[in-house]
């Protein structure tokens, strides 16, 4: 299985060999074209429930607009919905790590933001198509 990483950003493609999936494999009980298509397709869905994209983001919160405070309108571990005007994205994520720094400008924060590691529950519900 190789996968392929086209010039264009927002596409991804990932071969999947299917050699083994054939619709003469029982001669006495062939499949369809529509039996072998579903066959198909159900490969691929479970290929690409194995290859879900990882996100992660960062952001620096600005203190000389302290709208959310840390620790009073949200925690570490919770779901924040950020927005990057300029890249056009709205996404709800986790707050995954704070990193507070204090000089002479002033004091900042830095936000790592993403979604944690699936579980293996999570991984088995995936599998079994839940």
């Amino acid at each position: 299985m190789t996968e392929h990483m086209p010039a264009w950003p927002h596409r991804r493609e990932l071969y999947i060999d299917a050699r083994d999936l054939q619709s003469d494999a029982d001669p006495d009980a062939p499949l369809s074209p529509a039996e072998y298509a579903e066959v198909l397709t159900t490969r691929g869905k479970e290929k690409l429930a194995e290859h879900q994209l990882v996100k992660s983001f960062s952001a620096v919160v600005r203190t000389l607009d302290p709208t959310y405070k840390l620790g009073k309108d949200y925690h570490l571990g919770d779901t924040i919905t950020v927005t990057d005007d300029r890249l056009g994205i709205t996404v709800d994520a986790v707050v995954q790590g704070v990193m507070r720094s204090v000089s002479g400008d002033g004091e900042s924060m830095t936000l790592t933001l993403g979604y944690g590691q699936p579980t293996i529950y999570e991984l088995l519900n995936r599998k079994a198509g839940k």
